[in-house]
């Protein structure tokens, strides 16, 4: 095979922080989807397969991969149960022509259900090249976050090219989560740096639960088009109490009230003395 065919095969291995935990009235256990996702580019032709594995102690119910590449979204057969321990793979091909060469996004989505049919979701998101690989002289950073409700994800932008860039920026979320606007084109000057702030909400996801949430950068240059992706985790945090969210209210208003009392005494001990 030619090696200017992309002969090998891209492995990609994300080990995903989402550990999601269940109790019901007659078992217990823990579901952890770690994914593993193998690219292949042979000419026109592009092979992807995923492997959802299920680490955990409690069976997953109702698998099914999502992947999304080259503007194509698609979606395996329902894997009716995954246990502990167990995996399957699902394998996607597609013919494709007229795109050019260089580095794109891959996204994969798996959905599935615990014990009582509760719902969830894993992701993971890499990327892979076709024909000739670049490099997207972009750096970027995604601050991990907790969220209970509504949170904002910051991604910070480094060009550090000589010229400018046009990029377009997509934000990847599972499906526990919303966001109005997870798509931005912008410019950013060469050597700058700009932050991306993503207004998100939670709307399913349950408390102790850790996601995974990428963004993919893209533009194209000199015939080339190029990707790059970052990653933040966001945690799912309990709904503080009253005295909990303001406890630096209290502190300080407990403090403000020891220093009254603690004036008063000393004036008292003063005017005794004298007298």
């Amino acid at each position: 095979m030619p090696p200017h065919i992309f002969p090998r095969i891209a492995r990609f291995v994300l080990i995903l922080g989402l550990i999601l935990a269940w109790r019901g009235q007659a078992t217990s256990g823990i579901i952890t989807i770690e994914t593993t996702t193998r690219v292949k580019v042979t000419g026109n032709r592009l092979k992807v397969c995923v492997t959802p594995s299920n680490k955990g102690t409690a069976r997953a119910h109702n698998l099914q991969v999502h992947v999304a590449f080259l503007g194509d979204e698609e979606q395996g057969p329902v894997i009716t149960k995954l246990d502990p321990g167990d995996s399957e793979t699902v394998c996607f091909k597609k013919t494709f022509s007229g795109i050019k060469k260089g580095r794109y996004p891959l996204r994969v989505q798996v959905d599935f259900h615990d014990a009582n049919q509760y719902p969830f979701s894993a992701l993971s998101g890499s990327t892979f090249y076709v024909g000739e690989d670049v490099n997207p002289d972009l750096g970027a950073l995604g601050r991990d976050m907790e969220l209970h409700k509504r949170g904002r994800l910051v991604i910070q932008v480094t060009n550090m090219a000589a010229e400018a860039r046009k990029i377009k920026a997509g934000l990847m979320l599972p499906k526990e989560f919303s966001c109005p606007n997870p798509g931005e084109t912008f410019q950013i000057p060469s050597r700058s740096e700009k932050a991306l702030t993503f207004e998100i909400q939670n709307f399913s996801a349950l408390p102790g639960a850790r996601y995974p949430v990428f963004c993919f950068l893209e533009y194209d240059h000199n015939d080339r088009h190029h990707t790059a992706l970052v990653r933040a985790l966001v945690e799912i945090t309990k709904k503080e109490n009253f005295f909990r969210r303001n406890k630096w209210v209290w502190i300080g208003l407990t403090l403000f009230l020891t220093l009254i009392l603690v004036t008063f005494v000393v004036k008292g001990r003063g005017k005794r003395n004298a007298a």
